[in-house]
């Protein structure tokens, strides 16, 4: 089997470059700067390699590889949208290709940095809300595993019945984890590849209903909080609402195309956009926040308009999943709490009956 090294050393390179925002926002960033100074795009692209591969001597630099390629792509006469399919996420795509047909490609890299931002704040608010139930998670069972498997399976090995009517609860929690409880795990684990991969591509009825609670209820604030935010800064750029939509929903995911197309529909009816948003029927990205643009799309400002309304409910949604990663806190603390101490009163019932039965032993000889 011939491997084509190049091709391979290509892609690795279009994975390091996607994933590392660090990296791609510190290009956008001076070709932001060099676009507001007039600089020829060709001539920007072909600079920033050069001080990203330093004067050609790191040419496979991931930064270095994408810079060039994006530089001979657009001397090719493709636009910088095209060149830069694979290297960067599609939300940045959309926004580079707004930037290209309004001619505002400086204010359009400007609006990726301050989108990324805000998605960033987002992500940061859901693993904040995550992590606490998972580790809570992990610490019950580590609890339950050391107490239930490790100590009480042994000492039912040689126990005398006394000892065991001792163990009560605790000794059917210890079957059900000997049992079960590696196949519980590997459940959720399953469980959790499963929503993760589905989160991006299911559609339909019941997916609506999901989208109301976590972990789809999240997926519902992240990606509703990218979808006003480009959709502000294409209309920002001067983009038509109707236009601002197609390019939205051309670069979408199954889930978030299917909402963006229902709005798109509704507004080739006729209708606003906060009017589309609650009129599409799927509660996206949320229905207090089509309600406000209900009432101030028909501004002549209404890209800031979307912005100021999108920022003020980011931070309402960072509020309240911080709030409730505190109450998962909280509550995980009490389970754990209570489960060490049922545990522990279990084993000293055991301690106890094993030393009246060896008392009992003792005198009886």
């Amino acid at each position: 089997m011939n491997i084509d090294m190049e091709d391979f050393g290509r892609r690795i390179a279009q994975l390091q470059f996607k994933n590392s925002r660090k990296q791609r926002m510190r290009v956008y960033r001076k070709l932001e700067g060099m676009l507001r100074m007039n600089e020829a795009l060709s001539r920007a692209l072909d600079r920033l390699f050069q001080n990203a591969s330093e004067m050609g001597k790191y040419p496979n630099r991931p930064a270095a590889r994408a810079l060039r390629e994006w530089f001979l792509k657009d001397r090719a006469g493709q636009g910088l949208s095209e060149a830069m399919d694979g290297w960067v996420p599609d939300a940045d795509i959309y926004m580079i290709r707004a930037g290209e047909e309004s001619g505002a490609m400086a204010k359009s890299l400007k609006s990726i940095q301050t989108m990324g931002e805000r998605a960033k704040q987002m992500r940061a608010a859901v693993t904040y809300a995550i992590a606490y139930p998972g580790f809570m998670l992990l610490l019950v069972a580590g609890v339950l595993w050391m107490f239930g498997v490790q100590l009480i399976q042994n000492m039912r090995k040689t126990a005398p019945p006394s000892v065991m009517a001792a163990m009560g609860g605790v000794g059917a929690v210890s079957d059900f984890i000997a049992n079960w409880g590696i196949w519980i795990l590997v459940g959720i684990f399953v469980a959790v590849i499963i929503i993760a991969v589905t989160m991006p591509v299911w559609t339909g009825k019941i997916r609506i209903k999901l989208d109301k609670y976590p972990p789809w209820a999240w997926y519902r604030v992240v990606q509703g909080s990218g979808f006003l935010l480009g959709l502000s800064s294409l209309l920002g750029s001067q983009v038509p609402l109707k236009r601002a939509l197609e390019i939205l929903e051309e670069q979408a995911r199954p889930w978030l195309r299917e909402r963006v197309h229902a709005a798109r529909q509704e507004v080739l009816r006729g209708r606003n956009l906060g009017e589309a948003l609650r009129t599409g029927g799927y509660n996206f990205p949320d229905p207090s926040v089509a309600i406000d643009l209900e009432i101030l799309s028909e501004r002549a400002d209404v890209g800031t308009v979307i912005e100021e309304v999108t920022d003020e409910w980011i931070e309402d949604q960072i509020e309240m999943l911080q709030a409730q990663a505190v109450v998962a806190r909280n509550v995980g603390l009490v389970v754990v709490a209570g489960t060490i101490v049922w545990a522990f009163r279990s084993v000293f019932a055991v301690v106890e009956a094993v030393s009246k039965t060896g008392s009992g032993g003792g005198g009886m000889m």
